[in-house]
């Protein structure tokens, strides 16, 4: 259990965090060890694993309401255990952790909007479905009304119209502008600079988000860098690699810790910067160039 003196919690493999319908308080962030994310709904298959850096139990400070889920330690683990009173501080001093949170309540809206939009059309199919087909005494009333309508449309058919004075010469074709210059698009690779290794980019992708994958909003980036990450310097979402024309550009995303360096200077949140082969990037500590497919 944890103290005011010490915020961390230690749970042996298999013990319950806290469950589902429980009041709660406080939220965790994992320091070692897997955590699974459990509703009863859905019997023993967790809905997510989280591990170290991911967090959970943030929804009950936030909504004030019953555990949504229940957390149960896949293997033992450490929590770093945050209090509602500690909460604002947590939020000020790591802004990655309000910026996750704010795209899973983001990602939980959509899914609600896609939910309601569904049942939604569903409805409407059924009531097409079991609206009543016309009767057939309506249905030959257009039939029997035709030839009335057609002998009334009679005499104006007959009228005689005057004829169309002749178009004029179309003008001669203006002789075809010179075609522009066409820019060849080059496709780009990044080469781990620590071991060697090509992460290509597909040619047909125009957005690849560079980070590590988020089990806590479900996020797998194109361009994961996890593996090579073993002092925890990136973010999740931590940059995106973007293709426009053919040209490739880097854009820094938002909430993002550690900062993005082109050719060692840091960039800017939110600014796209052009790229191209020689460039050296660096995601936290992960140091990349860019080369040539």
């Amino acid at each position: 259990m944890s103290t005011a003196k010490d915020p961390f919690v230690e749970v042996a493999a298999g013990a319950a965090v806290f469950k589902e319908g429980d009041s709660g308080g406080d939220m965790f962030i994992i320091e070692s060890g897997q955590v699974d994310i459990v509703r009863k709904a859905r019997g023993d298959e967790p809905i997510a694993t989280l591990g170290p850096g991911d967090f959970f139990g943030e929804m009950a400070i936030l909504e004030d309401q019953p555990r949504f889920a229940g957390a149960v330690a896949r293997t033992s683990v450490r929590l770093l255990r945050i209090e509602r009173s500690a909460f604002a501080d947590v939020l000020k001093q790591n802004v990655e952790i309000g910026v996750r949170i704010m795209r899973k309540l983001a990602a939980r809206h959509r899914r609600a909007e896609q939910r309601a939009q569904d049942a939604l059309t569903e409805l409407a199919q059924l009531k097409s479905a079991a609206a009543p087909a016309p009767r057939a005494r309506d249905a030959a009333k257009p039939k029997a009304e035709a030839p009335a309508a057609a002998a009334r449309a009679a005499p104006e058919a007959a009228a005689p119209v005057a004829a169309a004075p002749a178009p004029a010469p179309a003008p001669a074709p203006a002789p075809p502008a010179p075609a522009a210059p066409v820019a060849v698009a080059q496709n780009l690779a990044l080469r781990i600079v620590a071991s060697g290794q090509v992460l290509l980019l597909e040619p047909e992708r125009s957005e690849f988000l560079v980070g590590r994958p988020d089990p806590v909003t479900g996020i797998q980036p194109e361009i994961n860098l996890g593996p090579f990450d073993t002092m925890r310097t990136l973010s999740r979402r931590h940059a995106k690699i973007l293709k426009e024309g053919g040209l490739y550009f880097v854009r820094e995303e938002v909430g993002t810790t550690n900062g993005t360096f082109v050719n060692g200077e840091r960039i800017k949140t939110g600014a796209a910067v052009p790229l191209k082969p020689g460039n050296r990037l660096r995601f936290g500590s992960i140091e990349v160039e860019v080369v040539a497919q």
